[in-house]
C-alpha cells in the first residue's frame, strides 16, 4: 500500500505542512514534534514522491557529479574516494546522484536542465569552458584546483603546500637532487604542484632544472609507467621524487623497478593525497594526507546550501595536507 504525506500527518497528529518542513529540513517545527514525525515516517517506511514534488517545485530531484576525461578516472582512487564522500553527503538528502563521464553526456545533462545542481571535478583548459558553464545557469560546485577567476565555489586540497612538505621531507633526509612526476599542465592541479615544487627548491637553496620534471599526458598510471621508467633511467642522479598524486607515485615505484632501481634504497618516492591503498602496498607509500572523504562531503554541503538559497561567503575552501612518513623514503644512496 502506498503511504502518503497525509497518512504521516494524520498518525503524527500534525498538519501536512509540518511534515513537509521536516522532510525539507526547514525550520518551524518544534524538536519534539519533528522527532515524532520522523518516527512515524520510519515506521510507515514513507518515501516522498520526488516526481510529484518536482512538478510542483519545478525541480528534478537529481544532482549531477561530472567527471571529465572519461570512465578511466574511476581507476584513480583520488576520484573514487571523493565520489564516496559526495555519495555519503547526498545520502543525507532527498536527492539522487547522476554521474556522467563523456563530454557529450555532460553537455546533454546540463543543457536540458536534467539536474538541479552540479558537483564538477575541475575540468581542463580544453574541456568545459567557464563561459559555457555560466551560460547553463545551474548551481555548480567545483572539486579540485580550478582557475582563480572561476565564479563557482571550489573545494580543493592545498596542492602547493602538500608538494612543499614532500620536498622538505626529502631534503631533511639529505636529498639534494629531487625530481617531480607531475600531471599535464592543462590541469590547474599540476600547475599548483609545479609551483610548489619550484618555490620550495628555491627556498632551500637548490637549483631548479626542467630536466628533473616529468609530466605525464594524463593521470593514467598504466599509460605513464613506461615513460617514467625511461625518465628515471636517463636521470640516475635523482635520488628522490615527489609525485602530484598517489596514483602516479605507485606508477613511479613500478617504473623504478623496471629501471633496475630499488625503492627506497636507490630512489625515495612520495605521493600526494593518501588514498586508502597507499598504506597497504609494499613498500607502503610515504605521502601527503588530505581528507578526501571530507572534500566530497563539503562540496555536497555547499551545493545544498546554494540550492536552499543561502549566501556562500567563502568560495575557495582549501583542505590542509599533512606529510605521512612510511616506507618509500630513506636517506639517499651513496654516490
Amino acid at each position: 500500500m502506498n503511504v502518503s504525506i497525509k497518512d504521516v500527518a494524520r498518525i503524527a497528529g500534525v498538519s501536512t505542512a509540518s511534515v513537509s518542513r521536516v522532510l525539507s529540513g526547514k525550520p518551524g517545527v518544534g524538536a519534539n514534534t519533528a522527532e515524532r514525525i520522523r518516527k512515524v515516517i520510519e515506521e510507515l517506511d514513507y518515501r516522498p514522491n520526488l516526481g510529484a514534488r518536482g512538478l510542483v517545485k519545478r525541480t528534478t530531484g537529481n544532482i549531477a557529479v561530472v567527471v571529465p576525461r572519461g570512465p578511466f578516472t574511476l581507476n584513480n582512487p583520488f576520484f573514487s574516494t571523493i565520489i564516496e564522500g559526495i555519495a555519503k553527503g547526498i545520502d543525507q538528502t532527498d536527492y539522487n546522484m547522476l554521474m556522467s563521464f563523456t563530454s557529450l553526456q555532460q553537455k546533454r545533462l546540463l543543457e536540458i536542465q536534467a539536474v538541479d545542481g552540479v558537483i564538477l571535478f575541475s575540468p581542463r583548459n580544453e574541456e568545459l569552458s567557464l563561459e559555457w558553464l555560466e551560460s547553463v545557469g545551474l548551481p555548480i560546485v567545483v572539486v579540485g584546483s580550478y582557475i582563480e577567476e572561476s565564479p563557482f565555489p571550489c573545494v580543493r586540497p592545498d596542492d602547493e603546500d602538500g608538494i612543499r612538505q614532500a620536498v622538505n621531507a626529502l631534503y631533511q633526509l639529505g636529498h639534494r637532487n629531487i625530481g617531480i612526476i607531475n600531471g599535464p599542465m592543462s590541469s590547474m592541479h599540476s600547475v599548483r604542484c609545479l609551483n610548489g615544487y619550484k618555490s620550495t627548491l628555491l627556498e632551500l637553496g637548490l637549483d631548479y632544472s626542467d630536466e628533473n620534471v616529468f609530466a605525464v599526458d594524463e593521470y593514467d598510471v598504466f599509460k605513464a609507467t613506461k615513460g617514467m621508467a625511461s625518465f628515471l633511467t636517463e636521470h640516475r642522479k635523482i635520488t628522490g621524487v615527489v609525485c602530484s598524486s598517489d596514483h602516479l607515485a605507485i606508477g613511479a615505484i613500478k617504473a623504478a623497478t623496471e629501471a633496475g632501481l630499488m625503492v627506497p634504497r636507490d630512489l625515495s618516492v612520495i605521493g600526494a593525497d593518501d588514498v586508502p591503498i597507499s598504506g597497504y602496498i609494499t613498500p607502503s607509500l610515504s605521502t601527503v594526507h588530505v581528507d578526501l572523504l571530507g572534500i566530497g562531503k563539503r562540496a555536497t554541503s555547499i551545493l545544498m546550501d546554494i540550492l536552499q538559497g543561502k549566501q556562500i561567503r567563502k568560495k575557495d575552501v582549501v583542505f590542509k595536507m599533512e606529510y605521512i612518513n612510511r616506507s618509500t623514503t630513506s636517506v639517499p644512496r651513496e654516490s
